[in-house]
């Protein structure tokens, strides 16, 4: 965790169904009368409601594909490793801790189907400094649905342990995205270096080898940071359900891509840039769509007085 404090008046306006399970993907995105992809339209952000003050640090959150009113949140660095259920409400639904994982930093967590079911991916790789040669993402079962806020549901254990490294040295991030399609895991770095960097890890690999893996620098990012680098630090990113949409944030802006891949890197166009400023979060750190892809939802720590905040904006198609 690295404490800003935000002026929001100077911000502008597995290997995938881990290979197996590749063929049950699709990627329906949407599509205007004469066959290409629609362009995204996003609303006016807005602060739901307080998150509980077990998530004072709130970094990552994710939609629990099963129940569509339920996210899974965590906080980031010097807390137990527990995910916390929340409804769309920011309410306590539910907990599971995690055992045996770490949380050196954990900044982000994403969901994504595998060949034996819904997971997550939990994202060790914070590192403000830059010190560190490692950096680790847990694949986890999803815990069971809360029935009740006060009794904690099963805890989980890694199903897998991803080992990466960054070519070049250690780098700054806080995004973690899936493409089960591609057989893609995303990280996109903070900023910290006046560029946002884009590095995927081919999750076939890194399900089959045993010991780091090197990920792959795709290129810059066209995030523009402005005048205000630290305000525009990238915080959280996701991919849609369908495989179509990039959602990348900073503490006060959202960044919609096309997306196909990194692959296709070379082709992405100026992302479809929306204003946080109206949700007045104290310090937006995550991003998840819905399992409909129309609205992401987005979480934030508490600062000083300000307690920890779950906000929304709809983006449509």
């Amino acid at each position: 965790m690295e404490l800003r404090v935000i002026d929001h008046r100077l911000a502008p306006p597995l290997a995938a169904c881990l290979l197996a399970a590749l063929s049950a993907c699709s990627n329906g995105v949407a599509e205007s009368a004469n066959g290409t992809p629609e362009t995204p339209t996003c609303g006016l952000a807005v602060g739901i409601g307080e998150l509980p003050a077990l998530l004072g640090e709130a970094s990552g959150i994710t939609r629990d594909p099963r129940q569509p009113d339920l996210f899974w949140v965590h906080n980031d660095s010097g807390h137990d490793p527990i995910l916390y259920a929340v409804d769309t409400t920011g309410a306590l639904a539910g907990q599971a801790a995690i055992v045996g994982a770490s949380n050196r930093d954990v900044e982000d967590v994403t969901v994504a189907r595998c060949p034996d079911g819904w997971c997550l991916f939990y994202a060790d790789m914070g590192d403000n400094l830059a010190v560190h040669d490692q950096v680790y993402v847990y694949r986890l079962p999803l815990p069971a649905i809360p029935t009740d806020a006060a009794i904690p549901s099963e805890p989980v254990s890694p199903l897998m342990s991803y080992t990466m490294v960054y070519p070049g040295g250690a780098r700054d991030a806080e995004s973690l995205f899936v493409d089960v399609e591609r057989s893609e895991l995303g990280v996109v770095t903070k900023g910290r270096n006046g560029q946002v960097e884009l590095y995927v890890a081919d999750l076939q690999t890194l399900e089959s080898v045993d010991g780091p893996v090197a990920l792959d620098r795709i290129g810059r990012l066209n995030v523009p940071l402005g005048d205000n680098v630290t305000a525009q630090y990238v915080t959280a990113a996701d991919l849609s359900p369908d495989g179509a949409r990039l959602a990348v944030r900073s503490y006060t802006q959202l960044f919609l891509f096309d997306w196909s891949g990194s692959a296709a890197f070379d082709t992405l166009v100026a992302p479809i840039t929306t204003s946080l400023a109206p949700a007045f979060e104290p310090q937006g750190e995550g991003l998840t769509f819905t399992n409909d892809g129309t609205r992401l939802y987005m979480a934030s720590e508490g600062v000083g007085s300000r307690p920890p905040q779950l906000s929304r904006i709809d983006c449509l198609p």
